[in-house]
């Protein structure tokens, strides 16, 4: 472990990158540590992460390795445990982490819940397959393999190619994540022109193997475009109809409404000791337990198929492509309700770009018009007031969808990693408190 001195005390080196970035941007924060360093290094993860929301800013402390020697540096010194013991610290609590990491080093006892991406060798051990893979097809690797994105349930390097750019995504292995690659490599086959082209998979490290998509699209699009997106997943989603069985067999989870009943509880007690809710909030998600298990059979009563979903379906997710719209990202894909992949038409609020896109005056209307796209795509299977009421039916189990998502993230995170998703799940428990109010008042329901 490298520490720098300053004046008579010493602390991790420290830089300071503007905008603001976040922790898992490595593309960004690795060239920033490297100059710092002056040695080529790799991160692992970062081990202690602090939202100052108040001042805007963001705090990581990065965990790096490095193949090189290590070069003497006038600046600070190389510290064992031994040695940190010796030493005055400036930040007693960054000198708790070290000790920490040192032991961690010493004994090898590495936590169950850190992703292999987060563990020494790992990049080494990817880049090998990536050149692997490239032999195997003709291609020549033109540039060393880099980091996208590195966070606690994915990371993603890039490598340029003979080929053009090629993509690695490793995904979280977590109780309701599915088998990504597995799972990607059958859709690119069912619909070629609206998955990512898979060039390869590993199933033992559940490695993924892309070839460049081009950029996602982003909320600052068109109504059109938008309007063209939720129209081709209403496509894609009833397509998948007959294919279900078969996604179920290699990985795609089943989360169909009878499974999200059982799922509702232990959600409650969670939520009651784990989430910032006030207590009339926890009060009233406990009150509605029974109620949201009602909901779940009303909306079964549909002749609505459960079918595939996306899971994490955002316009940050979806790439245009040789004019094709293409759907990345499977990590969450699974057989449940379709409707429960139109999140950011049921909870547009949620999005700072859709509130900064759409004028209040016109966000309503708008907002109609694309559920409406959506919507007419199903209208062989309902007719188009049953459909509505059938929308209507799965905003609260939407919501509910996606806190069973956060919460089981959150269970299976090692504990430096929960910050990320502490702000994630609440919003939807108040969804849930403020969809069923809604619904309740209908005359319908």
């Amino acid at each position: 472990m490298w520490i720098k001195l300053n004046s008579d005390n010493y602390s991790l080196a420290q830089i300071k990158i503007e905008p603001k970035v976040w922790p898992s941007d490595f593309s960004v924060i690795k060239p920033e540590i490297e100059k710092e360093l002056k040695i080529d290094v790799d991160i692992l993860h970062y081990t202690d992460l602090k939202i100052e929301r108040l001042f805007k800013e963001i705090k990581a402390i990065h965990i790096v390795e490095s193949s090189h020697l290590k070069p003497e540096n006038p600046d600070g010194i190389w510290c064992d445990r031994h040695t940190l013991n010796q030493i005055s610290f400036e930040n007693l609590e960054h000198k708790s982490l070290i000790n920490s990491y040192l032991v961690e080093l010493e004994t090898g006892n590495v936590s169950k819940l850190r992703p292999p991406w987060g563990q020494s060798g790992w990049y080494n051990q990817a880049s090998n397959w990536i050149k692997q893979e490239l032999d195997r097809i003709g291609a020549k690797q033109l540039a060393p393999v880099e980091y996208v994105k590195s966070w606690s349930i994915s990371c993603v390097l890039r490598v340029e190619t003979s080929i053009g750019n090629l993509y690695l995504k490793q995904a979280s292995t977590l109780p309701l994540f599915c088998d990504e690659p597995v799972v990607t490599n059958e859709l690119a086959k069912l619909f070629p022109n609206h998955i990512p082209q898979v060039i390869s998979i590993n199933r033992e490290h559940s490695w993924l193997l892309l070839q460049d998509f081009g950029k996602p699209l982003g909320n600052q699009v068109s109504i059109q475009t938008k309007q063209k997106v939720y129209r081709l997943l209403a496509q894609i989603q009833i397509q998948s109809i007959k294919y279900c069985d078969g996604l179920l067999n290699i990985g795609c989870l089943d989360r169909r409404l009878n499974h999200l009943q059982l799922q509702i509880d232990p959600l409650m007690d969670y939520a009651a000791t784990q989430c910032d809710l006030s207590t009339s909030q926890i009060e009233k998600l406990y009150k509605l337990a029974p109620y949201l298990k009602s909901l779940c059979s009303q909306l079964e009563n549909y002749n609505i198929p459960q079918t595939l979903v996306h899971g994490d379906l955002h316009l940050h997710n979806v790439a245009l492509n040789n004019g094709n719209y293409l759907l990345f990202d499977w990590t969450d894909a699974c057989i449940t309700h379709p409707f429960f992949d139109l999140f950011e038409l049921f909870f547009p609020t949620r999005n700072h770009t859709w509130r900064a896109s759409l004028q209040s005056l016109w966000r309503q209307p708008i907002l109609r018009w694309l559920q409406n796209t959506y919507l007419s795509q199903w209208i062989e299977y309902e007719s188009a007031s049953r459909l509505l009421e059938a929308w209507n039916i799965a905003r609260p189990l939407c919501a509910l969808h996606h806190a069973v998502t956060y919460q089981h993230i959150m269970i299976n995170l090692e504990p430096r990693s929960k910050n990320e998703f502490t702000h994630a799940l609440p919003p939807f428990l108040r969804e849930i408190i403020k969809s069923v109010s809604k619904l309740q008042k209908s005359p319908r329901i």
